[in-house]
Formats: structure tokens, C-alpha cells, sequence
């Protein structure tokens, strides 16, 4: 049995690249998220598994399944997570937790259950973020978190090389997602905004095409790429 498994499936971005995947013609579709409504959007039969990504025990449920199943993933999306806004000593200890929680252990921990079931072709996309590529003032665990998705999946690219598994980390700017919505961001983001499904469509095409990194929209390939050339401690004097 051919399965893909994507967490934070139930909206925003993971929703819609599990309707990409929904094109490929798999036996399941595994959604791992705290809740999900069917509303007969995906033709391949879904399994839900409604855990708390917080807790580290989540794995045994997974590792359960994919052990009685005998399945193989041909597709892992780790898209939940969480962020908020505001300088770190303004953030409370539960919003601190949280962020590296979801961000980096949860999507960790699910990659490494996952990888002994994956083959040849196997496709990992890892959902990090253009604030993965500088440090952001007032946003700053939440770009630390996403700078930790982007140098794990650089490394575990190579790692699964010989096994000819690709790894993606997808980077967007704004998404037309509730998860944008609820950060209240400056006026000047939302100019920038692009839809969920347009991040999906890209996050299949650069992972089929086995790229590093998935900029998603001109202006985060403009980030990236000021990124590796100004030093940060030079961009960082421009933050208010």
C-alpha cells in the first residue's frame, strides 16, 4: 500500500498540498492534525489521526500504524506549526514552548519515524519559511524555528542521497491562511501575500525536481538571495 503522510493537513498549506497529492493516485492519505472535517474534497480515502504534536508521544501512534499496515510512504509533508509575533521577552513561556515544539521537534521526530519506510523516489517536503533565511527582530523564534527546518532538511538531503529520497524545505513569504490572518501583520506583508494552492502547486514541482530549497514567490527568492550576500549583521541595522 502506497500511502503519503502530511501533518497540518486539516488547512492553510497542508491542506492544499494533500489536494496536489490527491492527483496521485495513492492508496491513503494519511492527515495528521488535532481535527479534521471529511467533506469528500479527496478522492483517496483519508485516515485521520488526531494527536497532540506538543507530545512527543504522537510517534507511537504512527509507528503503531505503519507497523501493523505494512505501508510505504511515497509522500511526508510536515506542514503543522505554529508562530507569534513579538520580541522574545514579550512571548509567554507556553508560546516559546510551543514554537520549537511544532516547528522543529514534532516535524523531527515524524521525519525520523517516517524515513525507514520510505523507498527510492520517496519525496519529503519539509515546510519552513522565507524568515528561516534571516534573523527577524520581533518575530524571532518563529524565523529561528524555520531557520532549523531549512539547515535540516539541507543535511538531510545528502543523508538520503544515496537513497535516492528527495528533500525540499519550502519557504514562503505570506500565504492567504488563517495562520497569516491570525499574526496581524504590517500593511506591507500583505502585499506580498499568495494563495496556499499556489505553494503547493511549486512545493510538488521543486520536489519532483529534487531542489534544495522551494522559494515560493519572487520576492523570497530576493530574501534568500540577499541573504547569502549582505552580511545579516548589516541587514539587521535596518530593523526598527
Amino acid at each position: 500500500m502506497n500511502i503519503a503522510i502530511i501533518s497540518g493537513a486539516s488547512r492553510g498549506i497542508g491542506r492544499a498540498i494533500a489536494a496536489e497529492i490527491d492527483r496521485e493516485n495513492l492508496d491513503q492519505l494519511w492527515f495528521i492534525s488535532r481535527s479534521y472535517e471529511d467533506k469528500g474534497d479527496f478522492k483517496t480515502p483519508v485516515r485521520h489521526f488526531s494527536l497532540n504534536l506538543s507530545s512527543p508521544s504522537f510517534t507511537d501512534a504512527i509507528k503503531s500504524a505503519l507497523t501493523e499496515s505494512g505501508c510505504k510512504i511515497k509522500y511526508l509533508v510536515c506542514s503543522a506549526g505554529v508562530g507569534y509575533t513579538g520580541k522574545l521577552e514579550e512571548l509567554t513561556e507556553e508560546e516559546i514552548g510551543n514554537t520549537v515544539a511544532l516547528n522543529c521537534t514534532a516535524l523531527s521526530l515524524l521525519t525520523k519515524i517516517c524515513i525507514p519506510y520510505m523507498e527510492k523516489g520517496g519525496k519529503i517536503l519539509e515546510i519552513a519559511s522565507g524568515a528561516g533565511f534571516l534573523p527577524q527582530p520581533s518575530f524571532s523564534a518563529y524565523a529561528a524555528s524555520k531557520a532549523y527546518v531549512i539547515s535540516l532538511s539541507r543535511a538531510l538531503r545528502t543523508e538520503l542521497k544515496e537513497r535516492e529520497i528527495n528533500v525540499t524545505a519550502v519557504c514562503p513569504g505570506p500565504v492567504d491562511t488563517d495562520f497569516f490572518k491570525e499574526l496581524d501583520p504590517p500593511e506591507y506583508k500583505k502585499k506580498y501575500v499568495i494563495s496556499a494552492e499556489k505553494v503547493a502547486k511549486k512545493a510538488i514541482k521543486s520536489v519532483k525536481k529534487n531542489k534544495a530549497v522551494c522559494s515560493t514567490s519572487l520576492s523570497i527568492k530576493l530574501v534568500h538571495f540577499v541573504s547569502k550576500l549582505i552580511p545579516t549583521s548589516f541587514i539587521l541595522k535596518f530593523y526598527k
